[in-house]
């Protein structure tokens, strides 16, 4: 099912940290809250083999359109320090500048952005900015100010700021450097709704995930996907019995009722639409509904609950940083780090059990999973190669056979013989011609 009215783009931003452990779980939450483009930085690795992944030259942040969405990356482009990518009529930028840049490094990185946003500003499209710029401001709700959010302040105000919950929480100190800017024409409704920072999730990050809705315009017919969970599958036809359908009808006929005769035609429609899906409901099942995957595959019961378990020790470990308790401080401190490093090694262990499954899968099954993981990961793309690559390929099938001598070596002649046998004139029978081929060694 889908729909184009009133469509909204749930959007998750997060600083990754460059850990591997945040990167993993950024995956399994992309399908817990349904998410339809995530716009990330300082990742530990690019998602080099999905073409809705776009980053800037240094692989420092990127914009990644979910398989989940049915919207695409239509423009793109980067510059030093941004990455930006048009989805529907909304261009998304993702932002990051390391805390180690100079104040003029930064200012150039500010000026870069704005001539690219003016850019898009003339066209009149709608704006999206967001990242982590390492810069603290009141205009965003920062307790203090620097030489960084003084800058960025002027480029907020032409944008507007959304949200100032803090999104970067370290044991004693919390600030707001993630932050979301959002700019759209006056005529039309805003742009980000429902900004909000993911307190409760744990992102294996010192950063916080930040989840909002981006409301895409209705004058363009974006198909997205309904959730189904409500809707009733149709039935599977394939699986139709003709007996059964045979004896409902048999059953029934006496049973109905005729409408009485000053029923309209609305009314004998719909009473000749439920005997119809009467008679499919008696004569076949309903297929089963695919309400989408809720989890990576590597995703267990025992991971989650890990993951639970180093939310609560790294709150365990913020209460201990606000008080002067120092030797409580260090314990929650080793508990943070254990709980950690459990949930790491158990996400570990569950890919490469995973990985084991799908080859061994390989050997018994090569047309199962593995098959349609490749395939899915191939789509509807031909294979691209150029012309010295494929003669290579035709070698390797194909080799060449070393030349032979046949002025010495021995040779056998194969003989195939096609008898007409409505039109034969021989009249020796059958039977003795054949045992005449046989004798002299040559097939019948």
């Amino acid at each position: 099912m889908t729909s184009v009215q009133g469509v909204s783009l749930r959007v998750l931003q997060v600083n990754l940290n460059h850990c591997w452990t945040a990167q993993q779980l950024l995956a399994q939450t992309i399908l817990e809250r349904n998410v339809d483009v995530v716009i990330a930085s300082d990742h530990y690795r690019g998602f080099d083999d999905d073409p809705r992944w776009f980053e800037i030259v240094d692989r420092k942040c990127g914009v990644l359109v979910t398989r989940r969405s049915s919207v695409l990356i239509t423009e793109k482009g980067a510059g030093t320090g941004f990455a930006w990518a048009k989805v529907s009529e909304s261009v998304f930028y993702c932002c990051y500048c390391t805390p180690n840049c100079s104040l003029q490094e930064f200012d150039e990185f500010l000026n870069g952005l704005e001539g690219s946003v003016q850019c898009h500003s003339a066209r009149d499209v709608r704006l999206v900015i967001a990242g982590d710029f390492n810069a603290h401001s009141a205009e965003w709700g920062s307790a203090n100010v620097d030489a960084r959010g003084s800058l960025l302040s002027n480029l907020a105000s032409m944008l507007g700021n959304v949200g100032t919950v803090p999104t970067f929480s370290r044991v004693n100190a919390s600030s707001i450097i993630d932050v979301t800017f959002a700019r759209y024409p006056p005529s039309t409704r805003p742009l980000v709704n429902n900004w909000r920072v993911l307190t409760d999730i744990d992102s294996a990050s010192d950063h916080l995930y930040i989840e909002y809705t981006v409301t895409v315009s209705d004058r363009e017919p974006v198909v997205t996907r309904v959730d189904r969970s409500t809707v009733t599958g149709d039935w599977a036809v394939k699986k139709l019995s003709l007996p059964a359908l045979a004896e409902y009808w048999e059953r029934v006929s006496g049973a109905l009722l005729p409408l009485p005769t000053t029923a309209s035609a609305e009314d004998h429609a719909e009473h000749l639409n439920q005997f119809l899906i009467d008679s499919c409901n008696a004569a076949m099942p309903r297929r089963a509904l695919f309400k989408g995957r809720k989890a990576v595959h590597w995703w267990s019961s025992e991971i989650a609950e890990l993951r639970k378990a180093s939310i609560a020790a790294r709150r365990r470990y913020q209460r201990a940083g606000r008080r002067a308790d120092t030797e409580g401080r260090a314990n929650a401190f080793v508990e943070y780090n254990e709980a950690r490093k459990k949930l790491r090694l158990a996400i570990r262990r569950a890919q490469e059990t995973s990985w084991s499954d799908l080859c061994d899968n390989v050997e018994n099954d090569p047309w199962g999973a593995p098959y349609k993981l490749v395939m899915k990961k191939l789509g509807h793309r031909s294979p691209t190669m150029d012309s010295h690559a494929a003669l290579e390929i035709a070698r390797g099938l194909f080799p060449e056979l070393p030349p032979v001598d046949w002025s010495t070596t021995p040779y056998f002649v194969d003989l195939v013989i096609a008898l007409d046998v409505r039109n034969a004139f021989n009249s020796a029978p059958w039977r003795r011609i054949v045992d005449a081929l046989r004798n002299r060694n040559f097939p019948a």
